[in-house]
C-alpha cells in the first residue's frame, strides 16, 4: 500500500497543472451554442417541413443536443487540422530562410 502511495506523489511531482483561461472557456462555449442553435434551427425546419406538431420541438432536445455534439466534435477537428496545416508552414518558412 505504502508503494502504491509513493508512486502516486512521484506522479503527482512530475505532473503540471493545466490552466484554461476563462476567455477560452466562454470562446469554446458560445461555440458549442452555436453548434446547438444550428441544429435546433434544422430542427424547428424539420417539423415546419413535414408539418407534424409543435411539441416535437422540445422533445427532440436530446437529439439536438446529439447532433449539436456530433457538429461540436467536426468542428474541432478540422479545427486541429488547420493548426496542425499552419504550424507545418509556419515550419517550412523557418527552415527554408
Amino acid at each position: 500500500m505504502r508503494a502504491n502511495c509513493d508512486n502516486y506523489k512521484k506522479y503527482n511531482e512530475r505532473m503540471k497543472d493545466l490552466i484554461i483561461s476563462s476567455k477560452r472557456i466562454k470562446k469554446e462555449l458560445i461555440g458549442f451554442l452555436a453548434c446547438f442553435f444550428i441544429g435546433f434551427v434544422v430542427n424547428v425546419a424539420a417539423v415546419f417541413y413535414y408539418k407534424t406538431t409543435s411539441i416535437e420541438i422540445i422533445s427532440s432536445l436530446p437529439y439536438i443536443f446529439i447532433f449539436a455534439s456530433i457538429l461540436y466534435g467536426i468542428w474541432s477537428f478540422l479545427r486541429v487540422i488547420v493548426l496542425l496545416i499552419n504550424r507545418g508552414i509556419s515550419k517550412i518558412k523557418v527552415g527554408n530562410k
